[in-house]
Parts: structure tokens; sequence; C-alpha cells
């Protein structure tokens, strides 16, 4: 049964124990990304909402797809201590932000790693979260985050698929988050488990229940 997850009350800034909000994480950034962060980094409200959904246990691992400047992981760690949060991002110098930004926090629990994230093994992690990671490639060059790589709708197809395949083969239990998606529903082992409107869409928990023959997607090995 799909349910409705509450969201936290909201915290005046001055007893947050968290010390960001957007505007000061925002401020961080080099002027290009201050520009584009609204698209592109998780707000710091759904970041908080998002945690809890994602390691309601100490000692879960979560896994963000598309990692950018940190924001989620650095904010989501600061809300849950004990979580370990890695993000993984293709662009190195977005990697180097997100390690300062995490120096300049103090914040233990995070981890930041330069590459592709289908490399990983997503078996390893009790939970993974998506913001539409790979939207960009839809978006064309207007919101392109920076010109680092090239951007066509046939590659943001090709990881949506390779996106369904590793978390068809994550553990029993796996928790997935998703903000606006990732492109494709979640693979059919996975079923809604709670919901709530944050930020500017519905943040999901999605929950693999269950073990099927595996299906792949057209083009899968291709990712």
């Amino acid at each position: 049964m799909v349910r409705d997850v509450q969201q936290p009350a909201r915290v005046p800034p001055a007893v947050r124990a968290d010390p960001t909000d957007d505007a000061a994480f925002d401020e961080l950034l080099p002027r290009a990304l201050q520009a584009k962060a609204s698209v592109h980094f998780t707000p710091v409200a759904v970041a908080r909402f998002a945690a809890r959904l994602l390691a309601p246990e100490p000692g879960m691992s979560i896994l963000d797809v598309g990692a950018g400047v940190g924001k989620f992981c650095i904010t989501a760690a600061l809300a849950l201590p004990g979580a370990h949060f890695v993000g993984v991002e293709r662009r190195p110098h977005l990697v180097q932000i997100a390690h300062r930004l995490a120096r300049r926090w103090a914040v233990p629990n995070v981890r930041f790693v330069h590459g592709d994230a289908f490399s990983l093994d997503w078996s390893l992690y009790d939970a993974f979260y998506l913001f539409n990671p790979f939207a960009e490639h839809m978006f064309g060059d207007a919101m392109a985050i920076d010109e680092t790589f090239e951007l066509e709708p046939g590659a943001y197809i090709l990881h949506v698929m390779a996106v369904r395949q590793r978390l068809s083969q994550a553990r029993l239990g796996a928790r997935l988050v998703t903000y606006h998606g990732f492109g494709a529903p979640p693979p059919p082992e996975y079923d809604l488990a709670g919901a709530g409107s944050v930020g500017s869409d519905r943040v999901e928990l999605w929950i693999k229940t269950r073990e099927l023959a595996r299906e792949r997607d057209a083009g899968e090995s291709l990712a």
C-alpha cells in the first residue's frame, strides 16, 4: 500500500543543526554554477526529507548517482550522521568542489568518487538516490552544467536502461528514492512504499520486495 510520508516540520535557520540552506550552499559555488543550481542540484528540504526515507536505520550506505557538487550527499549526511553517503560524479571539477564543501562543514560520513556510476558495484549499497541524473541530455546546451560532455537523447536512453539493470541487481530490500524520477519506472521488483510533495515535485520511495527472473531491457548490454 502506498502511503504519503509526512514532511518534517520546517525549522528556523537559527536553530538548525545543519548549517546549510539553499542560499548559503549555492553562494559557495562558482558563479556559473550558481545560476543553474536550482535546476541541477537537490534543494536542502528535499535532501533532508529523502535522507530519512533512504536510511531509516543507522549504518546504511547510500549511493547518489550524478552527485554534482555534493549538495544532496552533504546535506543528507549532516541530517543523518549514522548513515554513509557516497556520491559518484563524472566531472572531476565538480568532485573537487564537493570535497571542498564537505571539508568546510567537516562532514565525516560522506565520500565522493570521480567516475562512471555504472562501473561501481551497486549490490554493495543499501539505497540509491536519483534526481533525474541524465535529464541534462534532454535539456540542450542552454541548461547544460558545462561543456564537458556531448549531450544527446540517445545517451539518455542508454543511461536510463542501465539504471534499471543495476537496480534489478541490487540486494533484496534495497531502497530507491527519486526526485523528478530518473526517466523510467523502477524495475518490477520494486514497490512504491511512500511519497511526499517536497520542493518542485514528488519525492518517491521504492523498495525492492522480491526477486524476479531477469528481464533485460533492449540495449542494456550496450550500457
